[in-house]
């Protein structure tokens, strides 16, 4: 999910896009400068980063790597939602510029894939890693996500979410000087796939459900061995808060609640581990 990271350089053009509450119908060029210097800016940062905390070792001729076995495929998720991510804040960004809804989404989905796919070319010619077609097929699909739910608006009630809360792995591995980036902290992390259930019916017992109130499942997983190989796959069933439903007049609320609506704030939830079932407040 190493494209997560790019969510904190992205999401002050999030909610000004929300804020600005403009009809852009032609290029600002000075919108798209700054849309560009921010993301070659925000892309060199995240490389620099990544060179000093992920990329460090031995290199090797470019190979590849049959991974699916890495922390039960909850790896796969995050590269899934780091691609969905990206290309809404591309789409977003480019938007906000004065780009045509249909080819900003386009170019978010293409900028995406391609920063994803360049990041898996780069593990690929290191020694320790290697280039993994299943990461590269779950950033495909997160890339194409919002893609799809424009060609397909029901797909619209459905959004990936994700939370996280540092593991006792992460936090002793820390505390022992351990070198560690959160982004490979899988036992910490749950994916979520969110649902707006009224569009299914808002007769009934959902006029009564407010509009902003929903349901997710997640998956994590727990009890990796130092190599993130076995462990125990977690599902969650949790409540879950579509806040891009709430009515504000407010521009900036509305596109603050538009940020947050990329992660799964915590709510009363059902876990199920190794056959067993329990209830309280999950991330």
């Amino acid at each position: 999910m190493k494209a997560t990271s790019i969510l904190l350089a992205f999401a002050l053009f999030l909610v000004h896009h929300k804020a600005s509450g403009q009809d852009t119908t032609c290029i600002n060029p000075t919108r798209l400068a700054i849309v560009s210097g921010v993301t070659l800016g925000t892309v060199t940062a995240i490389h620099i980063y990544q060179r000093n905390a992920w990329w460090l070792g031995p290199s090797s001729g470019f190979w590849f790597v049959n991974d699916w076995h890495v922390a039960r495929n909850v790896d796969k998720l995050g590269h899934m939602y780091g691609a969905y991510l990206a290309c809404n804040a591309f789409d977003y960004a480019f938007h906000w510029s004065g780009v045509e809804r249909h080819r900003s989404q386009v170019y978010g989905a293409m900028l995406a894939f391609a920063f994803q796919l360049y990041v898996e070319t780069e593990d690929g010619f290191h020694e320790s890693y290697g280039f993994s077609p299943g990461d590269a097929i779950a950033d495909i699909v997160g890339a194409m996500i919002p893609l799809a739910q424009t060609t397909f608006p029901v797909l619209e009630n459905f959004r990936l979410k994700w939370s996280s809360f540092p593991s006792k792995t992460y936090r002793d591995a820390l505390a022992e000087g351990q070198a560690r980036t959160f982004i490979d902290d899988y036992e910490g992390q749950i994916f979520w796939l969110a649902m707006d259930p009224h569009f299914i019916s808002r007769d009934g017992f959902m006029k009564v459900v407010p509009a902003w109130l929903g349901l997710s499942v997640g998956a994590g997983v727990h009890n990796l061995n130092s190599s993130h190989g076995g462990g125990d796959l977690v599902l969650y069933v949790s409540l879950d808060y579509n806040l891009r439903r709430i009515e504000t007049a407010s521009n900036f609320l509305r596109g603050l609640f538009s940020v947050l609506d990329f992660f799964h704030l915590p709510a009363p939830a059902i876990s199920v581990e190794r056959g067993k079932v329990r209830f309280g407040v999950f991330y």
